[in-house]
């Protein structure tokens, strides 16, 4: 283990100077040339001469117009016979080439492209927004306080300062106007400049758009990998018990946004999870793949009410912290809406890969004088556990649903629920759901908002979430303090209700709630309640009825160096709101016995954990702080000091972060955290600490290279685990029972990482590594997790082209090889030695060792098109 580990340090090592041996490598030659007329300054200037000579070249073009010929170049000041016969062979002559604005966009904003088109962020309505914003950029006198929040690095503090100085002094008329607005941090002008113009443009008609394209192999990203992935086996016969067609094909997912002038939106997107079945739309004699789909109008007047947006089809909600409404399948902790934990604000295109809690329908926002309403109503399928057992509901026997589900693969049943298959009572789109709502906002001042919201869903099923459903029957006794989550989910006879609207509805859920927001200079505050009705109605902090409820409030203070965070949040264990997307920590059931999938009838149930959106009812403090001491130091710290309202167990997060850059080319990054659970109770098994260190050196380059190493340590410690300690009380003699138990869980990583940049058109980045127990990186554009107990070498490469303006295409290949292991299983003996002789030696026990080595391979593709 000793040499793998210092074989893999000489090799990073060696990958990092030949890296910078490459570095050192000439761009231009004779089979390379530089074509003069069309050449930014930065490639200009990476020819063999003095920067004022490149100056004076690159200002010769951009002023006087396109060379006619190489030669013309010794009419520029500087330039002698031995300059000009050194450049001769290194460039060429081309007609210059037109741009139009949007092609001069992607020219300007290309490395940012490259970072958005390839991940979904928090929110796949962000990075939609951002790429759309960024090509078609809008006047900054025009813009409003709602739509600035919503782009990227944009603080609510600089969102409200840039509406502020119109309101107060005027219009901008430059990036000095914008660089010198009070309260506008140095970040959040660097990041508005990339969406903002300050021209008056006469509107015109053209259809503008970006695709995407992506293919990937890369198994599920999620802490139970082993179990919610399906193995082949396993995905032959649940094909075959649904009749279903079965595939061996990898992950896609293709996604469309377009507009038309600036007012008219559309967008269309397609997933099929790895080897899950196609879902096709039959349009007649048409066969097409069953995807999502919008069309939207915006900003529009009629007579004094503006009609800002209104979208039909698929479409995305979020407001304020996210407590009451925000439809995203996916689980983002410590979600605070600020810096990368942002949330897309109001309504949008819905293209992402949401699938359980998308939206279908239409939903309006309209607007008159200071007032603002929202007005949503959706009709869709959802995934969701039946019970076997039926209830009688108006005299008719119906299966009630037990709770939601996001399904990583969307076969008809659980691979291995023979129950289930053998009634018909499937998981997919088994329930209807439809849901009304509202939202209105008044504006106390420009950057002074309170709202109310509201909805409601009724659903074509009762509500029953009964344990004993999911939970295998001689497991039950397993249940502790952490299932009360489960036994205050939302449903039972108090659900059961009709709606006006809709005549198979049989059960409903509404929630209501409250917020306030508020810029003052430099300090911003937010707030939002929300209670989730059980039949009598709203009432503010739920005493006169009872009503579960959920609060969040923050504060957050920003200035040029410093800023800091601060959140409170409460949420009650009976809050069960399947569209609360709020801060926490953890997600909800996290603890709970549907946490051990071994424990229920399926092990595939375990997803109502492991894919599941909702927050964990907790209630705590959240700290955030960054200070930038001096350009060359900079310190962030985050704390955070929960209690889990289930069974009270205290837990806490700290992290702290250093960041020195001693040069300006080299950047050091030192980060440790430390996390724990019931540190100070010494009794419960619920204890565990984990410390973790991650240091990382960055090398700048020239040509925005990059090369670096990156270690990390890390150690988990914990009670022993019950199912393998069983202390021995006095007087009983040793029986064999099984002491075995590990109170630790170390992990270690080392690698080294490289960018290197062969021009604007073309880019490879690369890891290589070692790593051994928990380990999470981001690779490329991907996020990942991953553990070996023996520990593995693991490296990637990625690739990154510009084909042209328009089309874009990433290669990745990753390899994941684990170090080979010899064990021996001593369970089949019982823990008795086996000795020749022995009478259980004859009788065919022996222990058994096996030589295994994994090995791991995957592939991501992904084209992006934009016109």
């Amino acid at each position: 283990m000793k040499s793998l580990f210092i074989s893999t340090t000489v090799f990073i090592l060696f990958f990092c100077l030949f890296g910078m041996a490459q570095e050192r490598a000439t761009p231009y030659s004779q089979e390379n040339q530089l074509d003069l007329n069309n050449a930014t300054f930065e490639e200009i200037a990476r020819l063999p001469i003095p920067k004022e000579i490149a100056e004076k070249i690159y200002d010769r073009i951009e002023y006087g117009g396109p060379l006619s010929s190489v030669y013309q170049l010794r009419e520029i000041e500087g330039i002698t016979p031995d300059i000009l016969l050194t450049l001769k062979p290194l460039v060429r002559i081309e007609p210059f080439v037109e741009k139009s604005e949007r092609e001069e966009r992607i020219e300007e904003l290309y490395f940012r492209l490259d970072r958005w088109e390839g991940q979904e962020g928090t929110n796949q309505a962000l990075i939609d927004s951002w790429i759309e914003r960024a090509l078609e950029p809008v006047n900054i006198n025009d813009i409003r306080y709602d739509e600035l929040l919503n782009l990227q690095g944009v603080s609510p503090v600089d969102a409200a300062a840039i509406v502020n100085f119109r309101h107060l002094v005027g219009n901008y008329v430059s990036l000095r106007d914008l660089r010198t607005t009070p309260n506008l941090s140095y970040f959040g002008y660097r990041n508005t400049r990339n969406f903002i113009t300050f021209e008056r443009r006469t509107p015109h008609r053209e259809f503008h758009g970006h695709i995407l394209f992506r293919m990937t192999d890369t198994p599920f990203l999620t802490e139970e990998e082993d179990v919610t992935s399906t193995s082949t086996q396993e995905i032959i016969e649940a094909a075959e018990l649904a009749q279903e067609e079965v595939n061996n094909y990898p992950d896609i997912y293709t996604r469309f946004i377009g507009s038309w002038g600036k007012d008219i939106k559309l967008g269309f997107s397609y997933w099929h999870s790895l080897q899950e079945p196609f879902f096709y739309q039959e349009l007649g004699a048409l066969k097409i793949p069953k995807g999502k789909f919008y069309l939207g109008l915006e900003n529009q007047k009629l007579g004094p009410i503006q009609l800002r947006k209104l979208y039909i089809g698929n479409y995305s909600l979020a407001f304020a912290h996210g407590v009451v409404m925000e439809n995203t399948d996916f689980f983002t902790p410590r979600k605070s809406g600020l810096g990368f934990r942002k949330r897309f604000l109001g309504i949008s295109g819905d293209n992402s890969r949401t699938r359980e809690f998308k939206l279908s329908g239409v939903a309006a926002e309209f607007a008159y004088k200071k007032a603002h309403l929202f007005l949503f109503g959706s009709f869709a399928n959802r995934d969701a556990i039946l019970n076997t057992t039926p209830i009688l509901f108006n005299g008719k026997e119906v299966h009630p649903f037990n709770q939601f589900i996001v399904l990583d693969q969307r076969f008809r049943f659980a691979p291995d629920d023979q129950l289930r298959s053998g009634n018909n009572l499937s998981w997919r789109n088994s329930v209807k759901e439809l849901l009304l709502g509202f939202r209105t906002v008044y504006d106390l001042f420009p950057t002074t908002q309170i709202g109310l919201t509201y909805y409601e869903s009724a659903y074509n099923r009762p509500i029953r979430p009964e344990v004993s459903e999911i939970v295998a029957g001689d497991n039950l006794g397993q249940l502790t303090l952490p299932d009360n989550e489960i036994f205050n989910s939302y449903g039972g006879p108090i659900s059961d209700g009709k709606s006006p609207f809709w005549k198979d509805a049989k059960s409903f859920r509404r929630v209501y709630g409250l917020d306030f927001s508020s810029v003052y200079q430099n300090v911003w505050f937010q707030a939002e309640y929300a209670e989730l009705d059980k039949g009598e109605g709203f009432s503010l902090g739920g005493m006169k009825n009872g009503n579960p409820w959920a609060f969040v409030g923050s504060v957050y203070v920003q200035y040029d160096n410093f800023y800091l965070m601060g959140l409170y949040r409460n949420y009650q264990l009976g809050f069960d709101n399947p569209y609360q997307r709020s801060f926490s920590n953890y997600r909800r059931f996290k603890r709970t016995i549907y946490e051990d999938y071994f424990y229920l009838q399926s092990p595939y149930y375990g997803q109502l954990f492991t894919n599941n959106p909702q927050p964990q009812p907790e209630r705590g403090f959240y700290f955030n702080t960054r200070y930038q001491l001096n350009r060359k130091l900079v310190a962030s710290l985050e704390y955070d000091n929960w209690r889990r309202n289930s069974d009270d167990v205290t837990q806490y997060r700290l992290r702290g972060t250093l960041e020195y850059r001693p040069i300006f080319p080299l950047r050091i990054s030192l980060r440790q955290k430390y996390q724990a659970r019931e540190k100070l109770n010494e009794v419960t098994t619920e204890f565990f600490e984990n410390l973790e260190f991650r240091g990382m050196l960055r090398a700048r380059l020239s040509r925005f290279n990059e090369l670096g190493l990156l270690y990390m340590n890390s150690v988990t410690t914990f009670r022993p685990r019950p199912r393998l300690y069983y202390p021995i009380q006095p007087g009983i003699a040793y029986d064999n029972t099984n002491l075995a138990g590990n109170v630790a869980a170390p992990g270690e990583a080392l690698g080294g990482f490289y960018t290197h940049n062969f021009n604007e058109w073309l880019k490879v980045r690369g890891f290589l590594g070692f790593y051994k127990g928990f380990f999470w990186t981001f690779e490329d554009t991907q996020f990942f997790v991953v553990n070996s107990d023996q520990g593995a070498m693991r490296y990637w490469i990625s690739l990154y082209s510009r084909i042209s303006n328009h089309i874009t295409m990433r290669l990745k290949y990753t390899r994941d090889r684990q170090y080979p292991r010899t064990f021996f299983h001593s369970r089949d003996t019982n823990n008795e030695p086996i000795v020749p002789g022995n009478p259980s030696f004859r009788q065919g026990k022996y222990y058994q060792g096996n030589y295994i080595q994994d090995l791991q391979e995957f592939f991501y593709v992904e084209l992006n098109y934009n016109f």
